[in-house]
C-alpha cells in the first residue's frame, strides 16, 4: 500500500513537472512566433510597396529644348576698336598743269655814282627828272599815274604817257614824250653815257 502511494506521488511530481515544462514550452514559442510575425509583417508591407511604386505609370519626362546661341555682348570699347567701313573716295581729275612761265628778269638797281660821274644831277633812283622834258610837274604826275620808276616809263607806251599829261591839264600838253621811253630805258640799264650823248641831240625832248 506504501509503495502504491509512493508511486502514485512520484507520478504526480513528474505530471506537475510535464505540466510546467509545457507550459513554459508553449509561452516560449508564443514568444517566439509574436517576434518573427512583425518583422514578417513589414517585409510583407514593404513588398507590397515596392510593387505599388512599380505598378504606378512612370511620369513622362519632358526632354529640354537645347539651349539657345547666346549673343556676344559688344561693348564700347570694342565698337570703338572695330574700324568703321569707309566708302572708297572717287578719284578727282587731276587739274592740268600750269605752263612755266619763265621767270622775269629783275630790274637793275639805277647806279647814282655812275649817272653823276657822266654829268647827270640825279637826287634818287627813282629821279625821272633826269629824262629829257621831264620836270618836277610831270615827274610827280606820273609817279601819281602808277609810272614811279626809269623801268616803268620805258615800258609805257607814247599814247599811255600822252593821256596822263593830258589828264593833268592844259599846261602838259605841249610836252611831247615820244623819246622818253627810249631816255628811261638807257637810265634803268645804267647806260649813262649813251643816255648823255642821245640828250646832246635833243632839244626840249625833241631830236634837233
Amino acid at each position: 500500500m506504501s509503495s502504491l502511494f509512493s508511486s502514485l506521488g512520484c507520478c504526480f511530481w513528474w505530471f506537475i513537472a510535464g505540466t510546467l515544462l509545457g507550459w513554459l514550452l508553449n509561452k516560449w514559442l508564443c514568444k517566439c512566433c509574436c517576434n518573427s510575425t512583425p518583422s514578417t509583417g513589414s517585409t510583407t508591407q514593404a513588398q507590397a510597396l515596392d510593387i505599388k511604386a512599380a505598378t504606378v505609370a512612370p511620369t513622362v519626362v519632358k526632354a529640354s529644348e537645347p539651349p539657345k546661341a547666346v549673343e556676344p555682348m559688344v561693348t564700347a570699347q570694342d565698337a570703338a576698336v572695330k574700324p568703321k567701313a569707309t566708302k572708297p573716295k572717287a578719284a578727282k581729275p587731276k587739274a592740268p598743269a600750269k605752263p612755266k612761265t619763265a621767270p622775269k628778269p629783275k630790274a637793275a638797281s639805277i647806279d647814282i655814282a655812275a649817272a653823276k660821274n657822266a654829268g647827270f644831277i640825279i637826287k634818287n633812283a627813282d629821279d625821272l627828272t633826269v629824262i629829257e622834258g621831264i620836270g618836277p610837274k610831270i615827274n610827280d604826275l606820273f609817279k601819281n599815274a602808277g609810272l614811279k620808276t626809269f623801268a616803268q616809263v620805258a615800258a609805257a607806251s607814247v599814247p599811255q604817257m600822252r593821256k596822263i599829261l593830258d589828264d593833268g591839264g592844259p599846261r602838259f600838253r605841249i610836252a611831247n614824250p615820244g623819246t622818253w621811253a627810249q631816255q628811261a630805258g638807257l637810265a634803268a640799264a645804267n647806260k649813262w653815257a649813251e643816255l648823255k650823248k642821245l640828250q646832246d641831240e635833243l632839244s626840249a625832248g625833241l631830236k634837233k
